[in-house]
């Protein structure tokens, strides 16, 4: 090619790189990939096929297995080596060669939950999935020119995705952890646009995949992507063990009044793209008065707080403490504020007897935590239950997984989302999104009480006049008997 011809099409090329968005290059992908009627109906998805490991030559199988909205069940086996991991909904779990399942948590279960929301979604409607997409330019994937977008499924979880410039089908993504997919011989099936060769990179391991069956929205039973049965030693009655988990709590709650700890509080402000605009650590000495958690704040950003804002921040810790002091001692002596505060409690907050009338619970497991014996549950909506108060109606829009101490009878650690979204006030007062989730962990204190050790919220929606996204991470540690007879004093420089 002549140097002028170089620069001429490279010119051209530039042009048109321009003018390209990614939006466009999934609309052209979704065009190629089937009638959008078709791609609408489309439930589930079964691909199946015979593997070769390129280094060791060793054979077996890999199946792919997708239901709508967010389940998969993928496994891959290659000679004596075999491995599963799966997504139901609820909780992700895994399982090696000659190994029991266990339940994934922390990033491997929201990378395991946002591929099911991937292979589910296809792309369909970027809007409505709250994708974020961003056209970061072409690259060469196999000789092979493809528009690479980088695709952002929930904070912080995002894939890599390339599509041939020439076909507009998808030619190779990227998951979180670098496994990697190579897509090849689409064909027809169902209507569909479907790879019959498939290349898998995962970790050391480098597969060859010939696809011998697919089809779409045959009949998949929740079994496919349950937690697998283990040992034959019989479950306790969920509402009783619940039942003594709520009593434990409640006596958890008493004891809990004798405590202060200290809590560490990283709050990050969060783009649509996932990205993290802003970072505040705040760190607080809690305690525990009529109720209530009062913090007092004693640093910011890895800095103890200037002489002004210490005197402000002692001021208003110390009003607030006299306040919560004086109502904790009228409620102690006056048996009808007494009752009426519990009213009121009992009013605004979700209790346990709400969790178990609006869930539904599946999937009974033994498995250790942290070193514990732990009984584990997934739970989500139960379709059956209308709700009839505000607490019921959050409620049975959570699903997720809990962990609970077979010894103690106490949550060990709950990590739930929202599967739809909640308005609270209609709307008006605030609006979270579906797909918002939470993590709670308590540890084991002094060998006497289940305290809280952890917490980490991912928010998206809308609180009054704010909208967005906020991540907020909270961390409890160096708990001590406190006795509430004592307030902050300044100290003049």
């Amino acid at each position: 090619m002549s140097l002028l011809r170089f620069i001429c099409v490279a010119g051209l090329l530039g042009v048109f790189a321009q003018a390209q968005t990614p939006q466009k290059v999934i609309d052209d992908y979704l065009r190629a990939l089937g009638d959008a009627r078709t791609l609408g109906q489309i439930r589930s998805e079964r691909i199946a096929g015979s593997l070769i490991e390129e280094s060791t030559g060793a054979t077996g199988s890999w199946s792919l297995i997708v239901r709508a909205p967010d389940s998969f069940y993928r496994q891959i086996i290659a000679g004596t080596d075999a491995s599963v991991e799966a997504y139901n909904g609820m909780s992700a779990w895994s399982q090696g060669a000659g190994q029991g399942a266990l339940t994934l948590i922390g990033s491997a279960a929201k990378e395991a939950e946002a591929a099911g929301l991937y292979w589910n979604s296809r792309l369909e409607d970027v809007k409505k999935d709250k994708l974020s997409v961003q056209l970061t330019g072409m690259e060469k994937v196999r000789g092979r020119d493809t528009w690479h977008v980088h695709v952002v499924l929930k904070p912080g979880i995002a894939r890599e995705v390339f599509f041939d410039t020439g076909t507009h089908l998808i030619a190779r993504d990227v998951a979180p952890d670098g496994t990697t997919f190579d897509y090849e011989d689409y064909r027809l099936v169902q209507g569909i646009q479907t790879p019959y060769r498939i290349g898998l990179h995962r970790g050391t391991h480098d597969y060859q995949i010939s696809v011998t069956h697919a089809e779409y929205n045959s009949p998949v039973n929740d079994s496919v992507f349950g937690f697998p049965s283990t040992a034959a030693v019989p479950m306790p009655d969920i509402p009783a063990l619940f039942h003594e988990v709520s009593q434990n709590q409640k006596a958890i709650e008493e004891i809990q009044k004798q405590y202060t700890c200290h809590l560490t509080e990283d709050d990050q402000e969060v783009d649509a793209k996932g990205q993290v605009k802003s970072v505040t650590v705040r760190e607080f000495d809690v305690f525990h008065i009529a109720g209530e958690d009062v913090q007092h704040m004693i640093a910011k950003d890895g800095k103890p707080l200037a002489a002004d804002e210490k005197k402000k921040e002692d001021a208003r810790f110390d009003k607030r403490f006299a306040e919560l002091t004086k109502k904790d001692a009228e409620l102690a002596t006056d048996p009808k504020k007494r009752a009426q505060q519990d009213k009121q409690d009992a009013k605004d907050d979700a209790q346990i007897s709400d969790f178990l009338r609006t869930e539904r619970f599946t999937n009974p497991r033994r498995e250790r935590f942290r070193g514990e014996d732990v009984i584990a549950f997934d739970f989500g909506p139960n379709p059956e239950f209308k709700p009839k108060s505000m607490p019921e109606n959050i409620v049975q829009k959570l699903a997720g997984v809990i962990w609970i101490d077979e010894r103690a009878r106490d949550v060990v650690r709950v990590e739930a989302h929202f599967t739809n979204s909640v308005k609270i006030g209609a709307g008006i007062l605030a609006s979270v999104d579906k797909g918002t989730n939470f993590v709670f962990e308590q540890a084991m204190v002094n060998g006497e009480i289940w305290l809280p050790s952890y917490d980490e919220t991912h928010i998206s929606g809308r609180l009054l006049f704010f909208k967005g996204n906020v991540n907020q991470i909270d961390r409890y540690s160096d708990y001590k008997k406190f006795h509430a007879d004592s307030k902050i004093v300044s100290v003049e420089n």
